[in-house]
C-alpha cells in the first residue's frame, strides 16, 4: 500500500475516532472534524491561530491587548500566499473553525474549540506536517503589572527595569521537541537568519534571545513540536511596538514582506531535504 492510501485509511479512523469522542448533547455547537482532517493529507504546512478573536470570549486567550488576531490573520495570510508560491500545500486553523457557527461565546464553547484544536494538531503531527504558530508578542511590562511570575526573567531597556520586555523569538516546549523541529529552528535562527531580518524592519529582539531558542510550557508547541515535519511558534514583533511603527495591520505585514518571503523560502528548502 502506498504511503498515501496509508494515510488516508489513518486519517479517516482518526476522524471517525475525534467524532465519536467529541460530539455529545453537551457541545451540539461543535464542528464536523471530517473534511478538516483529510485536508492534512495534502497539507504540508499547517498555519496556526492559537489566540481567540477579539469580539469573542477572552479568558487570557486574546494575546497581546485582546488584539493579536487582528495582527496575526493578515500576516498568516500573507506567509500562506508565499509558502505556496513555494510550491507548498498550506492549510489554516483558527480555534473558531472548530465551532459550527463560529463564536465563541461562553467557557464551555470556548473550552470545546480548544479541545478540538488540540486533536486537530495531533493529527496534524501523526502526519508530518511542518506547524507554524504566529504571534505577536507584549511589549513592556511594569514589574507592577507583571507581578513574580517566574516564567520570564525581569529586564530592562533604556536603564528602565521591566517585569517583561517583549520581542522577536522563536518559542519551542521541551516536553515536545523532535529532531526536525530542533533542524528547522537552527536553520531559521542560525543559517537563514529570519529573527535578524525581522529586527531590520526596525522591531525589537528579546533580549537574549536573538540566536537562542526561547523554552517555555505553550500548549500548541506541546503537542504540535513532537511532528517529524518540524514546529515553531514565531513571534513576529512587540505588537505595540509594530503599531508605534507601521500603525495599521496591512501596515505591519506590508513592511515584513521580506522576512516573511524568507521563511517560506526556508521552509521550502528544509522540507525538500528533510521530509519524506
Amino acid at each position: 500500500m502506498n504511503q498515501i492510501n496509508i494515510k488516508r485509511g489513518w486519517v479517516l479512523l482518526l476522524a471517525g475516532a475525534v467524532i465519536t469522542g467529541c460530539v455529545s448533547k453537551k457541545n451540539p455547537y461543535i464542528s464536523g472534524i471530517e473534511d478538516y482532517i483529510e485536508r492534512l493529507q495534502l497539507t504540508d504546512v499547517l498555519l496556526v491561530s492559537d489566540h481567540t478573536l477579539p469580539h469573542h470570549l477572552n479568558l487570557s486567550t486574546g494575546g497581546a491587548n485582546g488584539e493579536e488576531r487582528l495582527f496575526i490573520d493578515p500576516t498568516i495570510a500573507s506567509l500562506s500566499a508565499k509558502l505556496m508560491a513555494n510550491g507548498l500545500h498550506t492549510y489554516t486553523l483558527n480555534v473558531e473553525d472548530m465551532i459550527t457557527n463560529g463564536e465563541i461565546e461562553n467557557k464551555e464553547v470556548l473550552d470545546a474549540a480548544y479541545a478540538r484544536y488540540d486533536k486537530f494538531l495531533r493529527a496534524a503531527v501523526e502526519m508530518s506536517a511542518t506547524i507554524i504558530a504566529i504571534h505577536y508578542d507584549a511589549d513592556f511590562i511594569s514589574p507592577e503589572e507583571y507581578g513574580t511570575n517566574a516564567t520570564y526573567a525581569s529586564a530592562d531597556e533604556d536603564g528602565r527595569q521591566f517585569g517583561y520586555v517583549g520581542g522577536i523569538q522563536i518559542i519551542l516546549d521541551k516536553r515536545a521537541v523532535s529532531e526536525a523541529t530542533l533542524k528547522l529552528v537552527e536553520r531559521i535562527i542560525q543559517e537563514d537568519k529570519i529573527l535578524q531580518q525581522l529586527h531590520a524592519v526596525g522591531f525589537r529582539i528579546r533580549p537574549g534571545y536573538a540566536d537562542e531558542i526561547r523554552f517555555q510550557e505553550n500548549q500548541t508547541m506541546h503537542i504540535a513540536g513532537a511532528s517529524k515535519g518540524g514546529a515553531f511558534l514565531l513571534e513576529i514583533a512587540p505588537l505595540d511596538q509594530a503599531v508605534r511603527l507601521f500603525k495599521t495591520p496591512d501596515q505591519v505585514v506590508n513592511a515584513i514582506e521580506k522576512p516573511l518571503s524568507s521563511l517560506a523560502q526556508t521552509i521550502r528548502k528544509f522540507r525538500n531535504a528533510s521530509v519524506d
